[in-house]
């Protein structure tokens, strides 16, 4: 599962400990001075600037329970749960996606990983940075829209060959994420992993 991540969730640096403070459910008073980050990067939407760009990634905002489904190159494939957190920062001009893996088999801990992405006017693209803290790596991905229900994320920051991530068949309330590569330079694709979305209601146990 770590490899997988670690090329899969390889769309932000020390920042994702604002978000991570979040979900980690420590009890602190609203005073608290650790919970400082959070208030500085929280913000309830987009930044006016970003017009129409900001639905692109703005409809994924919110927390989606995940069925992650790792597959190996002879097909073998490893299930595992979790959830995605999506929400807009620094004052609406980014959007930080917070992964986490539950623990499962042997692991005790759970796995975070995270992304800040944003938009670049010049280019009309989302560029994306992806850290992993645990494994010491990062990515760094260009993402745009391709359809009304897909995001394709690439880069070839990850050992050489390319690697493409996609949003598939996004809806209110469900989308599947791919994690693909190619080792020839775009022509065929190997699927790695393919992640199930469902959209977690208020009413939803916040586990």
């Amino acid at each position: 599962m770590k490899n997988r991540i670690f090329t899969r969730h390889l769309a932000a640096a020390l920042l994702a400990c604002g978000l991570l403070s979040v979900s980690l459910g420590a009890a602190a008073p609203a005073a608290d001075p650790r919970l400082d980050m959070i208030s500085v990067l929280k913000a309830m939407g987009p930044h006016p600037s970003l017009g129409e760009q900001a639905q692109i990634f703005g409809r994924l905002i919110g927390t989606w329970d995940v069925d992650y489904a790792d597959i190996s190159k002879d097909g073998t494939v490893k299930r595992h749960t979790g959830k995605l957190i999506v929400g807009w920062v620094l004052d609406g001009r980014a959007i930080q996606d917070v992964w986490i893996v539950d623990p499962s088999g042997s692991r005790q801990e759970r796995e975070v990983y995270t992304d800040l992405r944003y938009f670049d006017a010049k280019t009309k693209t989302w560029p994306a940075t992806f850290i992993d803290p645990e494994h010491v790596s990062v990515a760094r991905f260009t993402a745009g829209a391709t359809d009304d229900d897909r995001i394709v994320l690439n880069t070839s920051d990850i050992g050489g060959a390319d690697t493409r991530w996609s949003f598939n068949d996004i809806g209110p309330n469900s989308f599947v994420f791919r994690d693909e590569v190619s080792g020839d330079g775009g022509k065929t694709w190997r699927l790695r992993g393919e992640d199930h979305m469902t959209r977690r209601s208020a009413a939803s146990p916040a586990n």
